[in-house]
């Protein structure tokens, strides 16, 4: 109940996967297509949820077997950036981070989720000094919601007019 499986997750699949097939012309579509769902959803997707995921995948992909893509060169910054605010640079933390920098690429907005003390702000905070010290530009605002109601935060439609008024988050 907790998953966005509408038509804006679907467009944003295909945005990943039109991205990858420019990346990597000589992979097959199904190769293309089979990765990018896979990695745009694996972050996502609940530890409970894993084998239920993987299976519709091998599913609907036989036989398609295809690695993650990896950026080496930024995975070391993240690790160089981890070590640098004396954090241990663990694979599952790296991937995380990595995680969130490719939704974040193809989305507009990110909830990260879990229980105090697992790694939640230290994730987005390496992810931006990586990407800072990577010399791509990133802006952290702390912002409360509870300060303000939901309508000055995402928007609303002047019922009268009929007039779209954007919220501070947009």
């Amino acid at each position: 109940m907790h998953y966005d499986w509408g038509l804006r997750a679907i467009k944003s699949v295909l945005v990943v996967a039109g991205n990858m097939k420019r990346a990597e012309p000589t992979l097959t579509e199904d190769s293309i297509l089979m990765r990018a769902l896979r990695d745009f959803n694996v972050p996502k997707i609940v530890e409970d949820d894993m084998p239920v995921f993987s299976g519709l995948l091998g599913d609907l992909f036989p036989g398609v077997v295809v690695e993650r893509k990896r950026d080496m060169k930024f995975e070391d910054v993240i690790v160089q950036v981890a070590l640098e605010n004396k954090l241990g640079p663990e694979d599952e933390f790296i991937l995380k981070i990595v995680q969130l920098g490719e939704l974040m690429v193809v989305r507009h907005s990110v909830f990260i989720m879990g229980p105090p003390g697992c790694g939640k702000s230290s994730c987005f905070q390496i992810l931006a000094k990586a990407n800072k010290k990577d010399g791509r530009p990133t802006k952290i605002i702390d912002i409360n919601p509870k300060a303000i109601t939901s309508d000055e935060f995402y928007g609303f439609i002047v019922m009268a007019t009929r007039e779209w008024k954007d919220g501070i988050f947009a």
